[in-house]
C-alpha cells in the first residue's frame, strides 16, 4: 500500500563528508502545527516539517546562529547580550513594555542591597581586626614602646595559631572540608580517583601563595621597627597598583579606561599622603614597598585558589593549607635574619619583665586576631574580586592613619590631608561604578532566568532539552555532529 508523503530533498552522496552544524537540531515550538505532533512521530514527518520551516528559521535566527556557533565563550556572551538589548529596543519601538517590570527591578535592587549589606559587615570585621593587629604590631615592635624586635619570629607563631584554629573549624564543621569529587566509574573506565592535591599543584600554587603571604606580613612588620605606623600605612597603600597589575596579568579583572583613571587618582592621593615625611628611613621604606609588591601578588594567587580549586574553595580550607607554608617560610627567614640566640634572649627578657603568662598571651593571642582578619579577607575576596578588596583596603589604611594620629600622635601636613581626601573621593567613584555594575548584572540575571526556565537562551529564543534519540539524521552523522559540537543531546526551540 502506497502512502502519500511529502517528498524530502535527496541527500548528496558525499553528504557525510560535509561539516554538520549542530545548530540544525534547533527547531521552533509553537510556531505552527509542530506543537501538536507527539514526540513519537516518524522520521519522514520530522524531515518534512524541518523542510517546510527552513525559510522561517533562516529568516529569524539562522544567520546569527551560524555566526554565534563559531565564537568563543566570552565573545558568545557579548553577542547574546547585544542581541538581547536589540530585542528590547525593538520591543520598545513596537510599543511593547520592556522585559523587566518595576517589581522585577525592585527585586534586582533588593538583591544588590543584600549583597552590599553582607559585604559591608565583612568589611567592618576586616577593618576591626586589621586595625587591632596594626596597633599591636606597632606597640610590640617599635623601639619607643615594648621594643621586642623579632617581628618575623613572632609572626611565625601567629601562623601556628592560624593553622590550629583552621583545623578546629574544619573538624567541627565537616561541610567545610574539601572533598574529592567521585568520578563516574563508567566514564573513568575503572581508573583510580585523582588525588585532591597533587605535588605539582602544591609546588606551583600553594607554595608561591604561602611564601608571598608570609613575606607580605613579615616584611611589613619588620618595617615598623624604623618607620612610623602612618608612613607604613601610606607606603602600603601602593599595594593597589601591584594588585591591578597582577589582576590584569592573571585575567582576574578586565582593564577599562574608567578603572585605570580611578587607580591613577588613588595613586596620586597616596603620593600626596607620603609627601613631606620628615622621619624617613630608606630601609623601612624599601621593606614596606616590598611588602606591598608581595601583597598584590599573593591576593591574585589567593583569588585563583579560592575560585578554581576544590581543595581551597573556602577561607578555612585555604588557611589550613597555607599556614604551614607561611610558618616554615617566616621561621627560616627569622633564623637567618634575627638569629636563634637573640630570639631566645628576647623571650627571656619579655618573660622577666612582663611575666610568663602575659608574655605567652602577647605572643599567641594576636594570632587569633590575625585568623579572624584573614578569614574575613578571604570571604570578602571570594564574594567580590581582588581589585574591590584592595580598594576597600585603601579606605582601611585611611582609618589606620586616623587611629595612628590619635593613639601615637603621628602628625599630618596639609598636603597629606589633601592626598587623603583625593583617595577617599577616588574610592567613592569606584564604589559608584561597582554598584552600578552590580545593579545591571542583577537585572540581566533576572532576564536570563526568564529566558532559561528549562534550557539555554540563544538569541532571545528559549530552548529545552530533547532526547538525542530522535532521528534527525543517520546514526553515523549524528555521532560526528556530537563530537564536533561537544553537545550531549539535541534541543528544541520553545
Amino acid at each position: 500500500m502506497h502512502n502519500s508523503r511529502p517528498k524530502t530533498p535527496v541527500k548528496p552522496e558525499n553528504e557525510h563528508h560535509l561539516p554538520i552544524n549542530p545548530r540544525r537540531k534547533f527547531r521552533r515550538r509553537g510556531t505552527g502545527d509542530r506543537s501538536n505532533h507527539p514526540d513519537s512521530e516518524s522520521e519522514d514527518e520530522d524531515k518534512s516539517i524541518m523542510t517546510d520551516s527552513s525559510d522561517h528559521e533562516l529568516d529569524d535566527f539562522g544567520s546569527d546562529d551560524d555566526v554565534e556557533s563559531g565564537l568563543p565563550t566570552e565573545e558568545r556572551r557579548k553577542f547574546l547580550r547585544k542581541q538581547r538589548k536589540q530585542n528590547n529596543l525593538d520591543s520598545r519601538i513596537a510599543g511593547v513594555p520592556g522585559r523587566l517590570s518595576e517589581q522585577e527591578k525592585k527585586e534586582a535592587d533588593k538583591s544588590v542591597m543584600q549583597k552590599l549589606v553582607q559585604n559591608a559587615i565583612l568589611i567592618c570585621l576586616w577593618y576591626f581586626f586589621s586595625l587591632s593587629i596594626s596597633l599591636y604590631n606597632k606597640w610590640m615592635f617599635s623601639s619607643d614602646n615594648l621594643n621586642f624586635h623579632f617581628p618575623l619570629f613572632t609572626t611565625s607563631l601567629h601562623m601556628v595559631v592560624q593553622f590550629l584554629l583552621a583545623s578546629t573549624v574544619l573538624l567541627i564543621f565537616p561541610s567545610l572540608r574539601p572533598e574529592i569529587k567521585r568520578p563516574d566509574p563508567r566514564e573513568r573506565n575503572g581508573e583510580p580517583a585523582k588525588p585532591l592535591l597533587t605535588p605539582l599543584f602544591y609546588l606551583t600554587r600553594l607554595v608561591p601563595c604561602g611564601t608571598t603571604t608570609s613575606l607580605d606580613i613579615g616584611l611589613g612588620n619588620a618595617s615598623l621597627q624604623t618607620i612610623t605606623l602612618t608612613f607604613y600605612t601610606m607606603c602600603k597603600s601602593s599595594v593597589l597598583i601591584f594588585v591591578l597589575i597582577f589582576a590584569f596579568l592573571f585575567r582576574l579583572e578586565s582593564p577599562t579606561i574608567k578603572l585605570t583613571l580611578i587607580i591613577l587618582c588613588m595613586t596620586l592621593g597616596v603620593v600626596m599622603m607620603v609627601f613631606g615625611e620628615t622621619d624617613f628611613h630608606l630601609s623601612g621604606f624599601l621593606l614596606a614597598i616590598s611588602a606591598s609588591f608581595f601583597s598584590g601578588f599573593r591576593w591574585a594567587l589567593t583569588q585563583i585558589l579560592l575560585l578554581r580549586h576544590p581543595a581551597t574553595s573556602n577561607p578555612f580550607a585555604t588557611m589550613f593549607f597555607l599556614a604551614p607554608i607561611m610558618f616554615v617560610t617566616l621561621f627560616v627567614i627569622a633564623l637567618f635574619s634575627e638569629g636563634p640566640s637573640a630570639v631566645l634572649v628576647g623571650l627571656q627578657l619579655l618573660a622577666h619583665n612582663l611575666g610568663v603568662a602575659k608574655a605567652v598571651v602577647l605572643m599567641f593571642v594576636p594570632g587569633v586576631l590575625a585568623f579572624c582578619m584573614i578569614a574575613s579577607e578571604f570571604t570578602l575576596l571570594q564574594r567580590t574580586n581582588v581589585v574591590t578588596l584592595s580598594i576597600c583596603g585603601i579606605f582601611k589604611e585611611v582609618v589606620t592613619i586616623s587611629a595612628a594620629g590619635i593613639v601615637f600622635h603621628d602628625e599630618l601636613s596639609i598636603i597629606n590631608v589633601s592626598g587623603l581626601l583625593v583617595t577617599i573621593v577616588s574610592i567613592a567613584c569606584y564604589n559608584y561604578m561597582k554598584i552600578t555594575k552590580m545593579r545591571s548584572d542583577a537585572r540581566e540575571k533576572l532576564i536570563r532566568k526568564e529566558d532559561q526556565p528549562n534550557g539555554a537562551a540563544i538569541g532571545g529564543e528559549r530552548y529545552v532539552e530533547e532526547p538525542a534519540s530522535e532521528p534527525l539524521m543517520g546514526d553515523a552523522q549524528e555521532d560526528t555532529a556530537r563530537r564536533r559540537s561537544g553537545s550531549a543531546g539535541a534541543f528544541r526551540a520553545r
